[in-house]
């Protein structure tokens, strides 16, 4: 189903009151080439998918003649030329605009970041950084940070004898909306799901996208009693209101699983002994099983997978430790998560 957009929204600015730093660029933070920096010069720069675009992006969800870019003295101005998807600013649709320092442009499937700064390298450097730990669709956490967070979260619970628990969100087939809708649509739908989860948690939670439509919330101090009421609360507050693109309302539930550091127990006697799942949880875990493994590949990109960790443990090294409790919590969380999935329980429509 191919979607069009109806109406076109223009914003008006005033481009004098935006002028522009000497030096500016665009950097990839989401879809091919994540990353990459085009520099802007003064005059016309085209977008799109033709060979003469000065920033070409061979996508099928970008026309060849997309969008253009007017970088003059008087301040820098980005205009929609009848694409066949449109191009957004912050989410917005234009047919013109001003740009400003920060501004996210959307064109098709990437979206790219306008910098303008005194210092653009520094800006640069400083994206690249983020972009190490953000997601650029969701900009919410990515999986690496989150197996960096769990790592350390897992670690501070154990030591400390605190609760801690996780919760992992799902789209129910994520697939047939992108068949049925578009994968532009399948953007907008993952980009909704992670302003509305964002807003609702607490600062000292650790929000990430994990993959696909997989997201998970590290919950510090919260046991799992805790945790499922979050779930369902979060689920109801998603569920307010409906989803959409383009003024196309788009079906979508959810499901939900939760798991707690306090269900996850290591052997006695022996430290370097794997952990389990306490006695009682009706789900087991298999030794070195990898805690990072999901759907779509390792879950935050991490170079050592939980079983390498695991095969380190005879030196000693406390971190592997935490490691393999991490693989255990995740196993338990992903595992209930995919049993409410075939159940249809813990699930809200929207």
């Amino acid at each position: 189903m191919n979607i069009r957009r109806k109406t076109v929204v223009t914003v008006i600015s005033k481009i004098g009151d935006r002028k522009p730093k000497a030096d500016a660029c665009l950097v990839v933070i989401y879809g091919q080439s994540i990353g990459h920096k085009y520099l802007l010069k003064p005059g016309e720069i085209l977008i799109g998918r033709s060979s003469q675009a000065q920033i070409q992006i061979d996508h099928e969800s970008v026309s060849r003649r997309h969008a253009r870019i007017m970088f003059a003295d008087s301040g820098v101005a980005l205009s929609d030329l009848g694409s066949t998807n449109g191009t957004y600013v912050n989410d917005e649709a234009i047919t013109e605009r001003g740009l400003g320092n920060g501004d996210m442009i959307k064109v098709g499937r990437t979206i790219l970041k306008y910098l303008s700064n005194d210092n653009i390298e520094a800006a640069y450097y400083e994206e690249i950084y983020r972009l190490t730990t953000i997601d650029g669709l969701t900009r919410c956490f990515n999986g690496r940070y989150a197996r960096e967070a769990l790592v350390r979260e897992v670690s501070r619970a154990s030591r400390y004898k605190r609760p801690l628990s996780l919760l992992m969100f799902d789209v129910d087939d994520f697939a047939r909306i992108n068949e049925e809708f578009g994968h532009l649509a399948g953007d907008a739908v993952l980009a909704q799901l992670g302003k509305r989860l964002a807003r609702r948690i607490r600062r000292e939670d650790v929000f990430a996208r994990t993959g696909g439509g997989e997201f998970a919330i590290l919950v510090p101090e919260v046991d799992k009693a805790g945790a499922v009421h979050l779930g369902q609360r979060l689920l109801r507050i998603i569920g307010e209101t409906a989803f959409g693109f383009d003024e196309v309302q788009i079906p979508v539930t959810l499901s939900r699983g939760a798991a707690a550091l306090d269900e996850v127990v290591e052997t006695e006697g022996d430290p370097t002994t794997a952990p389990g799942v306490r006695a009682g949880s009706n789900v087991g875990t298999a030794p070195g099983a990898d805690v990072f493994a999901s759907q779509t590949g390792t879950f935050g990109g991490g170079t050592e997978s939980g079983a390498e960790a695991g095969s380190r443990t005879g030196s000693g090294e406390i971190h592997d430790r935490f490691h393999t409790l991490c693989e255990s919590l995740m196993s338990l969380a992903r595992q209930r998560l995919a049993k409410a999935k075939s159940q249809g329980k813990g699930r809200l429509q929207s």
